[in-house]
């Protein structure tokens, strides 16, 4: 029996040891202010996304949206059979007019969302709504819409408008609140853009274009490439004088992504690896045709900058309460006449 004991309790300890260590790290909470500016950030992309689509949806241009053959035998035009979705057959099916109610309702929640008003609900619906709207043609659809999609479902998990919000201003009577929020919901995030800029350059990393192969010749190929391009004469109007300059380019975008993992460690690298990466959104969206993909990007840059945790749940929002409790009584006692020390001023 000793034996058994003996063999068995270190396995449950070290069981118990990283289910606590995981309860702490998910039970640790931080201001809310990084996730108020992810909110704020994922909302304006949401609406430079939708809001141009009004008059595609409006002027029946099927570029974005292919409808169903029965709504081209209705004069509605299409290209292809569409599968359709619950919530679009309960609307009446694939029409100009649904496809425009639809991008009205994500885009009022979009606003919502922007100024933090409602909570989750508006993050919620705007999500369902935008995924059906923009899941149409999955033709033209690109990495900004799952990356959207993403972002959207990390701030249902959070408490996104517990300051910066008009959620704020009802409860509190100010915009800002220190009160704490959970801060995995942040963290998770993080991993998030950990992952999607380090797998996207080892995936590069399979593709010679993107190494001296191939001369680190992807963006001079991809700048050529009416696909992508914003501006596909640039190249030729411009001769060989790019190429190296977009060699060195593709080399730190490369390098940037694959090492991107290193900012879980090292809190001091995140700012240059943040400038880094405003700079090459920057390049993207003024060269590239790529939607709002680089403005969603960077909206989860404020994640990375998430203050020091407050201390386990309860902690924190205690030391605030005692604080503001303290302030309060000090205003008081100098509104009757009185100062700290309880004399007469």
């Amino acid at each position: 029996m000793t034996r058994v004991g003996s063999s068995s309790t270190p396995a449950g300890g070290w069981f118990a040891r990283r289910f606590a260590a995981l309860v702490a790290a998910t039970s640790t909470e931080e201001p809310g202010t990084a996730l108020a500016l992810f909110r704020m950030a994922t909302a304006a992309s949401m609406l430079l996304l939708l809001v141009p689509l009004w008059t595609t949806a409006t002027g029946r241009l099927v570029v974005r949206f292919a409808f169903t053959e029965r709504a081209a035998d209705a004069g509605v035009g299409g290209y292809r059979n569409l599968a359709t979705t619950p919530l679009m057959n309960l609307l009446g099916g694939a029409t100009s007019s649904t496809q425009l109610a639809l991008l009205i309702v994500a885009t009022v929640c979009a606003t919502l969302m922007l100024v933090g008003l409602w909570g989750r609900a508006p993050v919620v619906i705007g999500a369902v709504v935008s995924k059906v709207a923009l899941g149409q043609n999955y033709d033209v659809s690109g990495a900004g819409d799952a990356l959207l999609a993403n972002a959207l479902f990390l701030l249902v998990l959070s408490d996104c408008t517990r300051t910066l919000s008009l959620d704020c201003r009802r409860r509190t009577g100010r915009f800002v609140d220190d009160t704490p929020v959970p801060a995995w919901p942040r963290r998770l995030a993080v991993l998030q853009l950990v992952v999607m800029y380090t797998s996207t350059g080892l995936q590069k990393l399979v593709s010679t274009a993107w190494s001296p192969l191939d001369g680190c010749s992807a963006l001079f190929q991809i700048l050529q490439s009416p696909q992508w391009a914003r501006f596909p004469a640039l190249i030729e109007r411009t001769g060989s004088t790019l190429v190296w300059p977009l060699a060195l380019l593709t080399t730190v975008t490369v390098a940037w992504e694959c090492t991107f993992f290193a900012v879980l460690w090292k809190r001091r690298w995140r700012l240059p690896y943040v400038l880094t990466g405003v700079l090459i959104h920057i390049g993207i969206f003024g060269l590239m045709e790529v939607g709002v993909f680089s403005f969603l990007s960077m909206a989860f840059y404020p994640v990375l900058f998430g203050r020091h945790p407050a201390g386990p749940p309860g902690v924190a929002a205690a030391a605030t309460r005692d604080d503001r409790a303290t302030q309060t009584v000090n205003d008081e006692a100098r509104t009757i006449g009185l100062d700290g020390r309880g004399s007469t001023a």
